[in-house]
């Protein structure tokens, strides 16, 4: 009677394979005898090689690429869009509406308009506009008037016969705690945004405007103010974007202790939300891991025979101006 052999494993090991072991080998467990053994062996070096070199063309089709530099073509169309940028505030003061013709080319300088009619009106008054002969294309209000809440604000726009309408209704505005600061680090005297998304939050649909001027400050005296004043903006869209949670990074904001911030929080209908949200979706949120697909921007302005963009708004405002110390 012949001596049974001793079996023979392609792997033996009292350790747990790891994930490397397992994606090349998985859970191969040959056991043979003889020259039955030494085959088995064969096919698993097999499967680790396909597996690697599957491994080596993911890692190269996903880790390399080819740039070219190219022109852009922009067509030189000849229609005219109109692009309309207003919000009515609950604040008493002159009132702006600003009106451009859209650029073919993003690089170009601004097309203001500056020969258009514009009212608006709220609870049968209508309030006239004329052009601000400093900003052409702004459009002020002849008087101060106060947007009122829960009623439907319209604005009419005629530029060369053609008519432009849109509209908006104004909620309220809760109120906020103030933005937070912290230092930079322990041996940078300069001050950072922290905690935004915790401390801007809101009831309702809402937006932030973070206004910072340190132009004032003995240190920065002689220094251009256009380069020691900063403008942020914040959103409660009440909304859940995988775009928004896997935005590019933006540059922080440093400024030193001594500046003054004036934070404006506005209401936003949820015709203005779908404005802003589509607006950044487009913008800010694009870059990203997970970027949706290019779209129109929403807007609530109507008119025209090539349309227009932009959004008139209405929102109830709460400001406070305070010094970071």
């Amino acid at each position: 009677m012949s001596q049974l052999r001793k079996p023979f494993f392609c792997h033996q090991s009292t350790k747990t394979p790891n994930f490397h072991q397992k994606f090349l080998f998985g859970n191969l467990n040959f056991v043979g005898f003889g020259a039955t053994s030494t085959c088995s062996f064969r096919q698993a070096q097999r499967i680790a090689v396909h597996r690697l070199a599957f491994l080596w063309l993911f890692f190269t089709f996903f880790l390399s690429s080819c740039e070219k530099a190219f022109d852009w073509q922009y067509k030189n169309e000849n229609t005219k869009i109109l692009a309309l940028e207003s919000i009515i505030t609950n604040e008493n003061k002159i009132q702006t509406v600003c009106l451009s013709w859209v650029r073919a080319n993003p690089n170009d300088p601004d097309i203001p308009i500056t020969n258009a009619t514009v009212d608006v009106r709220m609870a049968g008054i209508t309030y006239p506009f004329k052009q601000d002969s400093l900003n052409p294309g702004n459009y002020i209000s002849k008087q101060a008037f106060i947007g009122v809440v829960d009623i439907p604000i319209d604005v009419d726009v005629v530029v060369d016969g053609v008519t432009y309408f849109g509209t908006d209704m104004m909620i309220p505005v809760t109120l906020t705690p103030k933005v937070k600061f912290k230092r930079v680090s322990a041996t940078d005297p300069l001050y950072e945004l922290t905690a935004v998304a915790n401390t801007l939050s809101s009831t309702e649909q809402a937006m932030w405007e973070i206004s910072i001027d340190w132009s004032s400050l003995p240190a920065y005296q002689g220094v251009p103010a256009d380069s020691c004043k900063a403008r942020l903006y914040y959103y409660d869209l009440k909304t859940i974007d995988v775009s928004e949670v896997f935005a590019p990074a933006k540059q922080t904001l440093e400024f030193p202790k001594g500046a003054t911030v004036t934070q404006t929080k506005y209401s936003l209908s949820p015709e203005h939300a779908e404005f802003r949200r589509s607006m950044l979706l487009e913008t800010e949120w694009r870059g990203g891991l997970f970027d949706v697909s290019p779209g129109t921007v929403y807007t609530n302005i109507k008119g025209g025979t090539a349309g227009a963009v932009g959004f008139f708004g209405a929102s109830s405002v709460i400001k406070e101006t305070f010094l970071l110390e």
